[in-house]
């Protein structure tokens, strides 16, 4: 039994998956060395470039592709660190990986706004390499909020801006939710303790409900020792605390040692958020992470629907072929859904059995159902090849526009109506709000 569209079983997600390094090193062994490291260890696609010549080539083309780049400090046609500052000119952050060995260089070097220098004279080298390159993406991959009326005139600015960071600063806790609506990669807030005790820090609480304690990691500050401050922000759901003044090498450590242990977070999330057999979100993860999605939608006033799609004839394909096929079948459309819906914008899960939902963010009530009938034709040109015989695969999907604040299950419910509708109308189609209303409009 062969099939055209068969996937393996879902692999962990490495780190910093798909970001992009530049490596600009001449000599063979380390730039073979450092490419397999960072590519196998986390995931980061590694562009080597050996020269001067070939690095401007590459930048060229397109600059703001890359987070960080490595370099050693000499090249052939380059031999005063030439490429380094061509590097920084770019605002790309820069790794220094070279044998300095003198005191001097090495301060010279660091003081052009190097982010690290790693020395290659170490047996631990490639070691130290990785776990600064760790350090750097783990940091750059989170956008920074910090919450302070004050923040213009606070020794904080100076200090992040002194460890590289980059933060949006906001007032207030209105500002802070408007920011993180419209801002999606935001995953460490910084917050001043006065504004995070408010209302016994009921601010912390709003921020788990609405965007999931799997998103964003809060840390909070003061510039004054306060009784128990410490105890009654971590107590309230904070993940870390700090005092001020402190120095940009401590606050760094703390905000990398945060975002680690938030990245290892996610990484176990991400394992028990998992279908096995498809890769795709799961049921659990669907109904906890739906209802935000929709609050956020009705909230910002864009338009929310909801989908649920089945399998047709998923039983008795079962019965024919057996249920290995049937993994095989569910597979390839799960594969499918993954290319089509992706999961930036929108929600798409396997529920259980045969079943998919799907939660559709910014699409009005055509767009969504045109989308869903895109997904029923790419679906139905699927084929899984059993010995000798293939086998063609439709769906059936029901589409429920949400307008109102209801429980998920209501909209779930809804979306079920139209399934049927659909699968009582020879199936392999779409049903929806949209579909019902111009009928009744014609």
């Amino acid at each position: 039994m062969v099939s055209r569209d068969v996937i393996g079983k879902p692999s962990m997600p490495k780190k910093h998956e798909g970001r992009q390094v530049l490596l600009v090193e001449d000599t063979r062994f380390y730039s073979i060395a450092v490419r397999d490291r960072l590519e196998t260890q986390f995931g980061v696609k590694v562009t080597h470039c050996a020269t001067f010549s070939a690095l401007k080539r590459e930048l060229a083309n397109d600059a703001g592709t890359y987070v960080l780049a490595i370099l050693d400090l000499c090249q052939p046609d380059a031999p005063d660190g030439e490429a380094l500052d061509y590097v920084i000119a770019r605002n790309i952050e820069a790794i220094v990986f070279s044998g300095i060995s003198s005191d001097l260089k090495r301060d010279q070097i660091l003081a052009k706004d190097v982010a690290e220098y790693v020395a290659k004279s170490s047996i631990h080298s490639i070691d130290d390499l990785a776990a600064a390159v760790d350090r750097r993406l783990s940091t750059t991959m989170a956008e920074l909020l910090v919450i302070d009326p004050d923040m213009d005139q606070s020794i904080l600015k100076s200090l992040l801006l002194e460890g590289r960071f980059s933060p949006a600063i906001v007032r207030n806790e209105q500002e802070a939710l408007a920011t993180l609506d419209k801002v999606r990669n935001i995953e460490l807030v910084l917050i001043r303790s006065e504004l995070a005790a408010k209302r016994g820090h009921a601010f912390l609480e709003l921020l788990r409900n609405r965007y999931g304690e799997e998103s964003i990691r809060v840390i909070g500050y003061s510039s004054a020792v306060g009784r128990d401050d410490v105890a009654r922000f971590l107590n309230a759901g904070g993940d870390d605390f700090f005092h001020l003044p402190i120095s940009a090498e401590d606050l760094a450590g703390r905000l990398h040692h945060t975002m680690t242990l938030h990245k290892q977070i996610q990484v176990l999330q991400h394992m028990a958020s998992r279908d096995y057999l498809t890769d795709l979100l799961n049921r659990r993860y669907f109904f906890d992470r739906g209802p935000k999605i929709v609050d956020m939608c009705l909230r910002q006033r864009q338009p929310v629907s909801m989908a649920l799609m089945d399998i047709d004839h998923f039983k008795k394909l079962n019965d024919t072929y057996g249920h290995e096929i049937g993994d095989v079948v569910l597979k390839a459309v799960a594969k499918k859904l993954m290319v089509l819906v992706g999961e930036k914008q929108h929600l798409v899960a396997r529920l259980g059995g045969e079943e998919f939902g799907i939660l559709f963010a910014g699409l009005d009530s055509q767009a969504a159902y045109q989308y869903c009938d895109q997904i029923r034709s790419e679906i139905s040109e699927v084929r899984v090849v059993v010995d000798d015989e293939d086998i063609s695969v439709t769906i059936s999907m029901g589409l429920a526009n949400i307008s109102g604040s209801e429980s998920f299950d209501n909209y779930l419910n809804a979306a079920d109506q139209y399934l049927y509708l659909a699968k009582h109308s020879g199936r392999n189609r779409v049903f929806s709000d949209y579909q019902v209303t111009k009928i009744m409009a014609s």
